[in-house]
């Protein structure tokens, strides 16, 4: 299996890309980034340059609906390596799995109706995630993923391991690429790149 070198912003996405890779027979080598959307736009050309040798994948969220992607993609990076998979989920990579509406109603507990069928077009869809597990029959679900109150926090203390494990477990990339053109298109995109590697 041809590995990949992955750049995130957080351990939350990082299930999430290892599913899609190996969707097409590709696993992850190395994890870069895991500091932040800003952070790793700023490495983003040191890892462009890396890909001129061996096979990369990099996700950012868009944080928005509104932005043009295809223009903010040419911003942040113009000359694409021939290695280097670039892709932007919108809003937030949450959007992709909330796509796969019966494997994160089971995960989160809750009755399928209960989850968005057009995830793309939420504007906070990790907030979505966290508003749906405060409905949750689990508790565990409640606890870990829900934010304390008065804690500050923006998410629950087991937030970004349990998105991460249920990206890398359960979620179902080509399921939910049926309800996210965002995913369909980076799903192409990984496509190319795997056949990229086995045509080098």
């Amino acid at each position: 299996m041809s590995k990949v070198t992955i750049a995130v912003e957080g351990i939350s996405d990082e299930g999430a890309v290892r599913a899609i890779l190996r969707e097409f027979g590709l696993s992850v080598g190395m994890t870069q980034g895991k500091s932040g959307k800003s952070s790793l736009l700023k490495k983003l050309p040191a890892y462009n340059q890396a890909a001129k040798f061996m096979p990369w994948f990099v996700l950012v969220d868009m944080d928005s609906v509104d932005a043009c992607v295809v223009a903010k993609v040419r911003e942040w990076l113009p000359s694409p390596a021939e290695l280097m998979t670039f892709r932007v989920a919108i809003a937030e990579l949450e959007s992709w799995l909330l796509a796969d509406r019966e494997a994160i109603a089971d995960f989160l507990g809750v009755a399928v109706s209960k989850i968005p069928r057009n995830p793309d077009t939420l504007r906070d869809p990790k907030q979505e995630i966290i508003n749906l597990a405060r409905k949750s029959r689990r508790r565990d679900v409640r606890e870990g993923i829900v934010p304390r109150q008065g804690s500050g926090a923006s998410v629950g203390p087991t937030y970004a391991s349990d998105i991460r494990d249920f990206g890398m477990r359960l979620w179902r990339p080509r399921i939910a690429a049926e309800s996210s053109p965002s995913l369909a298109r980076c799903l192409e995109s990984v496509e190319q790149l795997a056949n990229r590697i086995a045509n080098a």
